[in-house]
């Protein structure tokens, strides 16, 4: 029907003389009657083949009055037919009965022209608002079925009251996601439930985006970012957004296992030496030295010596040789027999035989006594030890990796340590970075330390801000890795979102990181390929060193012809 044409009209009615009146006075009125019918089944097979625009139907059609009313309904849900009643009677009970059908209007016989007049216009104007409506919401649910991100629409008793097919597919609940929980329908841990819970507790501006981690049935869990916008058609009701990233997630991880050398973390050129140099070590089985500030890694770099070497499976044993005595030493590296001192109540061996076969760490062997360094030099010349108390050697099979964190050369000279036993320790020697001389390896290092707080804290903090890596940056590090590991510690505690801002890293990371140490120079392309360079190539690392954008930062690339 249009402005120009008469709406086009069918009528149910299974008195003939009343049917006949009835087709007379909607002619009279200008309407179009395209049918008049008296049975039910004439009327839904009259309404499939015409289409009218409106049903003027009787409720009692012959013998049962329930017919007109289950006609009604099947018009309405079958072919989307409007329909008005016309009836003669008007008890609370029929009223009740025709309510559920959704009639656009109710008219009493008898009537006059300008009552059925009236009713069939309204019914009209409703009917082309309600097609208005239903096709403004098939278009709305066209659009969010066809977006990437799976989207809930969830009302204010957390009901979910639709699902796009997005959602659905992310969701193991399928097409039965609808008026269920939203916390039944995303299949989450408790922490995460939790986290989503407390985003619904906030205001509008202070909600985040949370990681999360959907636990469905398939076999491949999904990482997803979850934002919950309120519904501007509901004050109660809220818009779950979901976004997979379990590609990128999964890309972060290769990407960091690119970085990343038996948990030795980096892939600047200092890094890339010391695995190399590894690699180098590992294949000739000679005591190694390893030095390097406290908090560089140097026990990370014994067990991948260990690791890459033909005694990778053999055991691994470490000890921390600082603040040992004499008598702790010799007994923790050779062992002794029951009753060869105070205190020992039973025959133990020592760390040589517990790595018979495999590797032994000497850390801060700087820090040895005299008299036992002698010890050792003897067992390493002749690979064999002596437990405390007994007199009969054993035979050892050990390669010994030595650590420090001294000056031994400097040592040799003041006294504290045997010239003899340094030139026996240093046949291979690795001297590791300190952290404020690989920079650029800030960006691997926390992502594999956050990976690693994820797993033991559960806490899903995904990255760092661009103000706290360029904080971070332009920290010195004296404490080195370990010193980081414990900031982003201290930041994923506070952290209340999936990124960690600024106010979460510890005082005394922000009191002194000074971005003017960085020094960049004046010319605008230089300071580009400079913060490239400091950063290894990462990007994101170098727009927030240049306190820029990414986009703007690639912009400037195109601009400057940087590639």
């Amino acid at each position: 029907m249009t402005d120009s044409q008469p709406a086009r009209l069918l009528v149910v009615e299974d008195q003939a003389v009343v049917a006949l009146d009835i087709e007379d006075r909607l002619r009279r009125l200008g309407y179009d009657v395209v049918a008049t019918v008296a049975s039910p089944s004439a009327a839904l097979a009259q309404a499939a083949a015409l289409r009218p625009d409106l049903v003027l139907m009787d409720i009692q059609l012959g013998r049962d009055e329930t017919d007109g009313i289950a006609t009604a309904k099947r018009l309405r849900s079958e072919f989307a037919i409007a329909v008005v009643f016309l009836t003669a009677f008007g008890d609370t009970a029929t009223i009740d009965r025709a309510k559920a059908a959704s009639p656009h209007g109710y008219v009493f016989k008898p009537f006059d022209e300008r009552d059925l007049r009236t009713a069939i216009e309204i019914a009209l104007h409703r009917d082309r608002l309600d097609r208005i409506l239903r096709r403004s919401r098939e278009d709305l649910l066209a659009i969010l079925d066809s977006q990437r991100i799976g989207i809930l629409l969830v009302d204010g008793a957390g009901q979910v009251r639709f699902a796009n097919t997005a959602a659905r597919a992310m969701l193991s609940g399928g097409e039965s996601i609808a008026d269920r929980a939203w916390s039944e329908a995303l299949e989450l841990s408790e922490d995460d439930r939790r986290r989503v819970e407390e985003l619904l507790r906030r205001p509008p501006s202070e909600r985040t985006k949370v990681a999360a981690r959907l636990l469905g049935d398939d076999a491949r869990e999904r990482n997803v970012e979850i934002e919950i916008q309120d519904d501007p058609r509901d004050a109660a009701g809220r818009i779950f957004f979901l976004y997979d990233v379990s590609e990128l997630h999964d890309l972060r991880e290769i990407v960091a296992e690119q970085g990343k050398f038996h948990d030795i973390v980096g892939d600047s050129e200092p890094i890339r030496r010391v695995v190399r140099l590894v690699r180098e070590v590992a294949q000739v089985d000679v005591i190694v030295l390893v030095q390097g500030e406290t908090g560089t890694g140097k026990e990370l770099v014994a067990k991948a010596i260990h690791r890459e070497s033909a005694r990778r499976d053999g055991p691994f044993v470490a000890l921390n040789c600082a603040g040992l005595s004499e008598e702790l030493a010799a007994s923790q590296l050779f062992g002794h027999r029951r009753g060869s001192f105070t205190g020992a109540v039973s025959d133990s061996p020592g760390m040589f035989e517990a790595a018979h076969g495999g590797t032994l760490l000497l850390d801060e062997i700087g820090d040895l006594p005299l008299r036992i360094q002698t010890t050792l030099l003897r067992a390493l010349e002749e690979r064999r030890i002596t437990r405390l108390g007994e007199t009969k050697p054993r035979e050892v099979d050990v390669r010994i990796i030595a650590a420090t964190n001294r000056d031994l050369a400097q040592d040799v000279d003041d006294g504290l340590f045997r010239a003899d036993l340094l030139y026996r320790i240093r046949v291979g020697r690795i001297q590791l970075p300190p952290l404020r001389e690989h920079r650029e390896d800030l960006w691997f290092l926390v992502q594999h330390l956050l990976r690693e707080f994820r797993a033991i804290t559960g806490r899903a903090v995904e990255g760092v801000s661009d103000e706290v890596l360029r904080a971070l940056l332009a920290y010195d590090w004296p404490g080195n890795i370990r010193e980081l590991k414990n900031a982003l510690g201290y930041a994923v505690i506070h952290c209340r979102g999936t990124s960690i801002e600024i106010e979460d890293l510890p005082p005394e990371v922000l009191e002194r990181a000074s971005p003017m140490r960085l020094q960049l120079p004046e010319d605008e392309r230089e300071r580009i390929v400079a913060a490239l360079h400091h950063t290894g190539g990462e990007r994101k690392a170098a727009a927030a060193l240049l306190g820029i954008g990414r986009a703007t930062l690639y912009r400037k690339l195109t601009q400057y012809g940087i590639a």
